[in-house]
């Protein structure tokens, strides 16, 4: 005799199905603003132990917040302008330079002895990118300008974030009612400790890796060093796949010149690969995010299959905050059982 079964669905279990997709349809509409969110959050945990230590000095918070502004804008600035002035002199000569080395390029494939074909068809590769980058120019002016206006829209997002960070928590106390506020409070400062130490940790990643790129292009009479040191300190916030891509646009200025500079290019970048990963990462990240190096890689891939570029270097981070949710929830478990 066949048992039959029935499922019962409450109306209130329909209701939440919905109102949960709706949010999702939403949250996937508007994801620009909670992206920007999200980079403001990531800034405000990095800013906030300046804050809490001016606030224990006395000052007001709102004094607090203001000096660690003006501190962030001038440490900035004073960087800005004594790398600006020989990075725009650099930029110009290999702008006005530009057809020599697509000259000297052709050359050396036409001198090798790689097949007439494959020769035509590099030369064909070099040339169509050269000619497409001159012809996005405005496009890439364009970008600049979103950039900038992001950049601003986040500072903004940011300063108010360190304003109202106690009420953020009395809010989500509401929003989470049946959890007891001591919960949620670990929880927070755990987050915000975790964001604020890969921030500190990915900035001193960064400075250190393109000043260490820096003097070794230097040293090995590698044209536009400060250009593509910069590139190398930039490319460090995307992990593992980061610093291979920055080395690319060094090794071929090196090839151009010469393909035995251009080994030592090679060289140089792995001595620093090596470097980072034996004795600066340890030091700098030892408790910044604690990922493992496959969930890191599956992180990228999604983060940058969904939300392309942003997607993919704000992974880690929300793949931390993933991590510190996950474990204070298997804490909880294991005090209640």
């Amino acid at each position: 005799m066949k048992q039959s079964f029935t499922i019962e669905i409450s109306p209130k279990s329909v209701l939440i199905a919905i109102v949960t997709i709706l949010l999702f349809v939403v949250a996937w509409k508007i994801r620009s603003v909670l992206m920007g969110l999200f980079v403001a959050y990531i800034l405000m945990s990095g800013f906030a132990p300046l804050v809490d230590f001016l606030i224990k000095k006395g000052i007001n918070r709102s004094v607090a917040v203001a000096i660690t502004y003006i501190l962030a804008i001038g440490f900035v600035a004073l960087l800005l302008f004594s790398i600006i002035p020989p990075l725009i002199g650099q930029i110009k000569e290999f702008v006005l330079k530009t057809p020599l080395y697509y000259d000297s390029a052709i050359n050396i494939f036409q001198n090798s002895n790689l097949p007439v074909v494959t020769s035509e068809n590099i030369a064909n590769i070099i040339s169509s990118r050269i000619d497409g980058a001159l012809s996005n120019v405005l496009s890439v002016a364009m970008n600049v300008f979103s950039v900038f206006i992001s950049f601003i829209t986040v500072a903004v997002f940011t300063f108010y974030l360190l304003l109202e960070r106690r009420r953020l928590k009395e809010e989500i106390y509401i929003i989470f009612p049946n959890v007891e506020k001591k919960r949620i409070t670990d929880l927070m400062e755990k987050i915000e400790k975790k964001l604020g130490s890969w921030l500190r940790g990915e900035l001193a990643l960064m400075f250190i890796v393109g000043s260490a790129t820096y003097i070794g292009l230097f040293i090995l009479g590698v044209p536009y060093a400060l250009p593509l040191a910069i590139i190398a300190g930039l490319f460090e916030i995307v992990p593992i796949i980061g610093p291979v891509l920055s080395s690319l646009p060094a090794i071929m200025v090196a090839f151009v010149h010469s393909p035995i500079l251009a080994i030592a290019v090679v060289a140089l970048y792995i001595l620093v690969q090596q470097l980072e990963n034996n004795f600066i990462v340890p030091r700098v990240m030892a408790n910044a995010v604690g990922l493992s190096p496959i969930i890191i890689i599956i992180s990228l891939l999604i983060g940058g299959s969904l939300f392309g570029l942003p997607g993919a270097l704000l992974a880690v981070p929300a793949a931390g905050i993933i991590q510190v949710i996950f474990e204070d929830h298997l804490e909880h478990l294991r005090k209640e059982s």
